[in-house]
């Protein structure tokens, strides 16, 4: 089908976050979304990546991209390194420390 969808920001595309249950016969089909807050986190935290300096903003918006594209992919684990740089350039920021918290991460980064 090739479909693909929005939630706040983060693109859900083709077979990502689809989901199908099956409870006594009965077929129920559905999109799996991310928590709205970390949405939410992850918004914030592109707005505070727009305040850096050329250089680092740079550096830090190819980090978010990589974590927005694990946590859509739904792997914490790999999520965790871009999260670390985004903490060592910004420090520990509300939005980060909400992001680790849903991911199951502490801070510091463990």
């Amino acid at each position: 089908m090739g479909e693909s969808s929005k939630y706040g920001g983060l693109t859900f595309g083709e077979n990502k976050g689809n989901i199908t249950i099956e409870n006594n016969g009965t077929l129920s089909q559905g999109i799996a979304s991310p928590p709205s807050d970390i949405i939410n986190a992850l918004q914030q935290l592109q707005k505070e990546i727009q305040h850096l300096a050329d250089e680092q903003r740079e550096i830090a918006e190819a980090h978010f991209e990589l974590l927005k594209t694990h946590i859509e992919n739904g792997d914490n684990e790999k999520a965790k390194k871009p999260l670390e740089k985004l903490t060592s350039i910004l420090g520990v920021i509300s939005s980060i420390v909400s992001i680790a918290s849903t991911l199951g991460l502490g801070i510091p980064l463990k």
